[in-house]
């Protein structure tokens, strides 16, 4: 079987395929499933790199959101049968032809649904309406300000937006990322690396109900202070380090921070899981969502689409399919 396999912790953009043996029969409460594709997120290289607050031991194969077929159960597991379609969760081992997976991480698709268009399912598409809807409240006709908006978790943050009936502001950096953005259905762009680019949110919207925030950094305390009383600070990730916000703000501005970690909240409630992905189906099915990867790689050139990643390069999803 080919898979990427992590020798020691490194430059995600030096892995490499090898072969290795083929999984086990699955087990009780297991499935075993052939992969059609893998979400490359910055997750998954963080633990390649061991930059992660957890480190798998190695060796290991990353890739954490799949999707793929059932082609065996194991003993116990009713929900699903071989042949289902299946969006999947694994810490990591998605880079491979195949991954025996808890029958629990798996949840069925319908059939007429492209595998690669719901690799992403389980972790950015999955971050986007779970942060949006149910952390942050938010609401038809409302208007959220997303940060980092021409990629995956913002490319998703966008149409999930619009399919909640929001008005979506996206900040991008250059402009033919701000020309994927308003292809992805946002309203206006703004150009984030401009000295008055929270003048030109003012001047288009005023202020905003909800701030999605994958970036961190500098951007933080300058897209909390265009809430409106009463607004939600959707705080993703850290992708240009980590935030230092003024307490004060919140109080004056009586607006919430809201830490949005999808994968800590199905650990601690796994029937999270089913309405979040019931729904990206329904509205996958419906044309609401468009989740079609912006490029899809091979197993052999995962390194590139990490660094395409890490390097900013990317525009919406990319997919590993191995």
């Amino acid at each position: 079987m080919r898979a990427i396999v992590v020798e020691k912790f490194s430059d995600p953009s030096t892995i490499s395929v090898q072969d290795m043996d083929a999984p086990p029969a699955p087990g009780p409460g297991q499935v075993l499933l052939s992969v059609a594709g893998v979400g490359v997120g910055y997750f998954d290289g963080l633990l390649i790199r061991g930059d992660y607050q957890i480190r798998p031991d190695l060796p290991f194969v990353p890739g954490s959101s799949l999707s793929g077929q059932v082609d065996a159960v194991g003993e116990g597991v009713t929900h699903l049968s071989p042949g289902d379609k299946v969006a999947a969760f694994a810490m990591h081992g998605g880079m491979a032809e195949q991954i025996v997976l808890p029958a629990a991480s798996c949840a069925p698709l319908p059939a007429a649904i492209d595998p690669l268009s719901s690799a992403n399912f389980f972790i950015a598409w999955a971050t986007s309406l779970y942060g949006l809807r149910e952390i942050g409240g938010l609401a038809k006709r409302e208007t959220v300000l997303v940060l980092g908006a021409a990629g995956t978790t913002g490319t998703t943050a966008i149409q999930c937006a619009k399919a909640l009936g929001a008005t979506v502001v996206a900040a991008a950096s250059s402009e033919e990322k701000r020309a994927h953005c308003l292809a992805q259905g946002a309203d206006v762009v703004i150009d984030y690396t401009a000295d008055d680019w929270r003048d030109q949110v003012k001047q288009a919207v005023g202020s905003v109900d909800v701030v999605y925030d994958p970036v961190g950094g500098d951007l933080a305390e300058a897209a909390l202070r265009l809430l409106k009383p009463g607004g939600r600070y959707l705080v993703v990730g850290f992708v240009n380090g980590i935030a230092r916000i003024p307490l004060n703000l919140p109080l004056l501005k009586r607006c919430s921070i809201h830490g949005v970690n999808w994968g800590g909240s199905v650990m601690a409630d796994s029937s999270i899981v089913a309405p979040v992905i019931r729904t990206l189906a329904e509205w996958t099915l419906a044309g609401t969502i468009d989740p079609v990867p912006t490029r899809i790689f091979g197993l052999e050139r995962a390194g590139e689409a990490f660094a395409a990643l890490f390097e900013r390069r990317s525009l919406g999803s990319i997919v590993v399919r191995p």
